[in-house]
């Protein structure tokens, strides 16, 4: 399905919003993008289910690392005029807070979306694994 471009740019603006939101650790700027019923599956942990465990998900993330990231959308799709779907490549510098010291890291993401009824896009799901090893937090 052709994405038009004002629905491109709703879709882009929550990934951007996203990515920035995580390299300013920005927890309450994070569970905004998330729809009420979000999921997170990240690599090699088991799925996260719900508003409240996203949020302990980002807040133990978040004393561990820090992030300085950058990322570019390879891929947007809209399945329907409520659902589409963002896969992105993210690179940038990985920050253990325990060494403070930062080490590329590249990541590949997908998004699933889901679009409320005032036009806005929010993330339903979101999984993500590393393309490269990462230095122990």
């Amino acid at each position: 399905m052709t994405v038009n471009n004002a629905k491109r740019a709703a879709i882009e603006a929550t990934i951007l919003a996203y990515f920035q939101a995580l390299n300013d650790a920005d927890i309450d700027a994070i569970l905004d993008l998330y729809s009420k019923d979000p999921v997170m599956l990240p690599f090699l942990q088991p799925a996260v289910v719900g508003t409240d465990a996203v949020r302990e998900n980002y807040e133990g993330t978040f004393q561990l690392i820090r992030f300085e990231v950058q990322t570019t959308i390879q891929e947007l799709v809209e399945m329907s005029p409520e659902w589409a779907y963002v896969r992105t490549d993210t690179s940038g510098i990985f920050t253990p807070r325990r060494t403070g010291e930062g080490t590329p890291a590249v990541f590949h993401e997908l998004f699933l979306l889901c679009k409320t009824g005032d036009e806005h896009w929010q993330i339903a799901r979101y999984s993500f694994s590393p393309a490269s090893a990462l230095p122990p937090v």
